[in-house]
């Protein structure tokens, strides 16, 4: 509902406009008040915000003109109608510099000046549709930031963004001031022996208490960014204080941080358990920063000697010098994010540069080729654990590999063979995730059923099910051949087509019954995918016809895998 002021200096002209206006616009509009002169206008305008003002432009005192530019300044989007006799007219050059949307002259007739005011209306309407569409996105934008600033750094940790002018322009949009150079890697110690008989929520509030303590003793740290990593590992990622920092200090203060959250977590008698801190090397460019990172990963790998409880600095255990891998780290992080994701070709296509890399690495010598595979085998079959299948179909495939493995006799047969191995470990992730989307989507079309008549989002039914709504959304469309809109609508017209024939309720408390507390909009939904209005259904007088369904919405005919 928008609201109007009537401006004019003769009560007769102002009765006569309100009653035009209440009689073919009430549905649409209110008048929020009259004026008999500028001066009035001003001030009924500061007090009601009208959305329009029918104003006469020739009025003793304070003028039309005048007062809509006084008007303007604290409404500037307010919509002015200006009204004018024909020896006025002179007004009108004053009128479109004022940008007043009409400029009428008098007598005005009723059907032009309704004519103007619902062309203002639409007007108005298209940008309050239009407002509400900008702070939506701003809204969902800020809800955002925090994923979006995580996948920046995930980005930067793999060292796929380049140039530094790039990195700096989504640095500054995120709102990172200051550019990381250093990065600490947090390993919970023995996470996964300590959790095996603990439930998933137990296993989450854990990682949050770690999480948060890490985050407390970070804040020392200017402009420092914390993010959970894998399943029990946490990235920290620090700046200088200063511009010109030298490099060692950087590290030692690094170090002091790293040694501050080993100690807190160690003393926390809520956490009861350990971490073990790597440390890469610092950086100075920021499209160097994941080789400080992959240093930060390869120092916890010396956890092994030590027992756990640790702070480890790439420096304490590899020499600066040494910057030939013997194992290509970079190209097994890549086949295992196409891995976890069951993308087949992808996940091929990288084995294959993980095989040649191998080769060069190993100098042709078959015996640490083979080690170096069965490593990755064994790494990859955790992956697939973790990524949902079967455990005990992966020992089934594991069991035999060691043999399998020495049985190679030429470098073909062991490049099939290793192929064979990564296509099966996928086969059983997907597997295993086509039963689980399954599943879920039994859920939510069971949820669906049973709360259509709620004012039902993809939002709600995602959060009922544990899915995010972007996940729920592509999966709902992928499995069920309809999107999560028109399935619910389908849902809500079959029950109201069966009200309606079974029921003697009104079509308003019938659409109500079914979601819809507007009864002009449930039927309007109801003849464009039925073909009829539901007056006309219930009579039995209307034509089959409207939007064609898309498969049946009953429980019964969920589709198969």
């Amino acid at each position: 509902m928008y609201s109007i002021m009537i401006v004019d200096d003769e009560a007769l002209e102002r009765k006569g406009w309100k009653m035009v206006l209440e009689r073919y616009l009430s549905d649409r509009i209110c008048v929020a008040g009259e004026a008999k002169n500028g001066r009035e206008a001003v001030e009924l305008a500061w007090k009601t915000r009208p959305d329009i003002i029918l104003m006469d432009v020739k009025m003793p005192g304070l003028d039309g003109i005048m007062a809509s530019k006084a008007i303007k300044k604290f409404l500037p989007e307010v919509k002015i109608i200006l009204i004018s006799a024909y020896d006025d007219f002179a007004y009108a050059h004053e009128a479109i510099q004022l940008r007043a949307v009409n400029y009428l002259l008098k007598p005005v007739q009723r059907g032009d000046m309704l004519a103007v005011i619902d062309r203002q209306l639409e007007e108005l309407e298209n940008e309050r549709k239009r407002k509400a569409e900008e702070e939506e996105l701003r809204e969902a934008l800020q809800d955002m930031m925090p994923y979006i600033k995580i996948g920046f750094i995930f980005e930067l940790l793999a060292g796929n963004i380049k140039p530094t002018a790039k990195i700096n322009e989504r640095a500054e949009f995120l709102g990172i001031k200051q550019l990381p150079q250093v990065v600490l890697v947090a390993n919970i110690d023995n996470f996964v022996q300590q959790t095996s008989d603990k439930k998933e929520i137990q296993r989450q509030v854990l990682k949050q208490k770690i999480f948060e303590r890490i985050t407390e003793a970070a804040r020392e740290w200017p402009q420092s960014i914390c993010i959970p990593s894998q399943e029990d590992k946490f990235v920290i990622l620090l700046g200088p204080c200063r511009v010109e920092e030298p490099p060692e200090k950087i590290r030692r203060r690094a170090e002091r941080l790293a040694e501050t959250i080993r100690k807190e977590i160690e003393r926390d008698p809520f956490i009861n358990t350990t971490v073990t801190l790597g440390i890469g090397r610092v950086y100075r460019d920021i499209e160097h920063l994941h080789f400080s990172y992959e240093d930060a990963l390869r120092a916890l790998e010396y956890k092994f000697y030590t027992d756990g409880n640790q702070v480890i600095h790439i420096d304490d255990v590899i020499p600066y010098d040494e910057r030939i891998h013997s194992y290509p780290y970079t190209a097994e992080k890549k086949l295992i994010t196409s891995f976890r994701i069951a993308d087949r070709d992808h996940a091929m296509q990288q084995l294959k540069v993980l095989l040649d890399e191998l080769l060069s690495k190993t100098n042709n010598n078959p015996l640490l080729l083979k080690t170096r595979l069965l490593q990755l085998l064994l790494v990859l079959s955790h992956q697939a654990i973790e990524s949902g299948a079967d455990p005990d179909q992966v020992s089934k495939l594991d069991l035999t590999c060691a043999q399998e493995l020495e049985s190679k006799e030429n470098l073909y047969e062991l490049r099939e063979w290793m192929e064979t191995k990564v296509e099966q470990l996928i086969g059983l992730i997907r597997e295993s995730r086509s039963q689980r989307q399954e599943k879920t989507m039994k859920k939510v079309v069971e949820y669906i059923h049973q709360n259509y008549y709620k004012d039902l989002t993809l939002e709600d039914t995602a959060e009922a099910v544990y899915f995010s709504s972007c996940y729920l959304s592509r999966v709902f469309k992928q499995m069920m051949k309809v999107n999560f809109i028109d399935y619910l609508t389908q849902t809500r017209l079959e029950k109201a087509k069966t009200f309606l024939k079974e029921s003697n309720h009104s079509i308003s408390d019938i659409g109500k019954k079914v979601g819809y507390q507007d009864p002009k909009y449930f039927s309007t939904i109801f003849k464009k995918h039925v073909g009829c209005t539901p007056s006309e259904y219930r009579r039995g007088t209307g034509r089959a016809g409207g939007a064609a369904w898309r498969g049946d919405v009953s429980l019964a005919t969920f589709p198969k895998r």
